[in-house]
């Protein structure tokens, strides 16, 4: 399906559009403010270079969050004003999952720095009987790093939290095997979970979602 996909959660801002089989096109960029321009225009070059047109397109996604307050309003709202423009569906993907996904392992304990020193964190695994492909083992939430659950075996930490809060976290560089540093959540893999989602017929809330804040802080 044409899925047009929007990260703008964290520093990263990201658009993604799936096609044919596993095709993903996606415009990617490190950029702490600008989100709203950005956006857009990565939007149109996507749909430009699949050949399509916004009225080509079957779906919306969007990252929901937890993430930066702004980021999330900037992506729910370019994405609930396609969805409302063109009568798509739209579907909001969680940061944490999306982390996830780009993982490529099979247990994950995503964490995202949340300022003033806490993280947002949760614990997945993957699940091929699940429609998302991933179940919680524990939800979405906001702590202190310390106060985060030690890695169990083979789990694996991602996400801006673990590169910034390493020693909060108890690790040294002797730990770095235990996360994969650099990573940040990307519209490829809301792209990837919202498919799934829509394939497996999972109906999305029209063109009204509620976005994951956790805490109701601006960052």
């Amino acid at each position: 399906m044409n899925l047009l996909a929007i990260d703008t959660v964290t520093d990263a801002c990201s658009v993604a559009l799936s096609g044919t089989g596993d095709t993903i096109l996606e415009r990617f960029q490190i950029e702490s403010r600008g989100h709203s321009n950005l956006v857009l225009a990565m939007a149109e070059d996507v749909i430009l270079e699949a050949g399509i047109s916004r009225h080509d397109l079957n779906g919306i996604a969007f990252d929901s969050g937890p993430g930066s307050f702004t980021g999330i309003r900037i992506g729910l709202g370019v994405a609930q004003g396609l969805a409302l423009a063109f009568d798509l569906p739209l579907l909001g993907v969680s940061s944490l999952m999306a982390l996830a996904e780009g993982s490529g392992v099979n247990a994950v304990l995503p964490a995202i720095d949340a300022r003033m020193g806490e993280v947002y964190w949760g614990r997945l695994a993957q699940d091929k009987e699940s429609v998302e492909g991933w179940v919680w083992l524990d939800e979405a939430r906001v702590s202190t790093p310390a106060a985060v659950p030690a890695l169990v075996a083979d789990e694996i930490g991602v996400g801006s939290g673990w590169d910034g809060y390493a020693d909060a976290f108890g690790l040294s560089e002797n730990d770095a095997h235990l996360w994969l540093p650099g990573r940040c959540p990307r519209a490829s893999d809301i792209a990837r979970i919202a498919c799934r989602c829509f394939d497996s017929g999972l109906k999305s809330g029209g063109q009204i979602v509620s976005p994951i804040y956790i805490r109701d802080a601006v960052t």
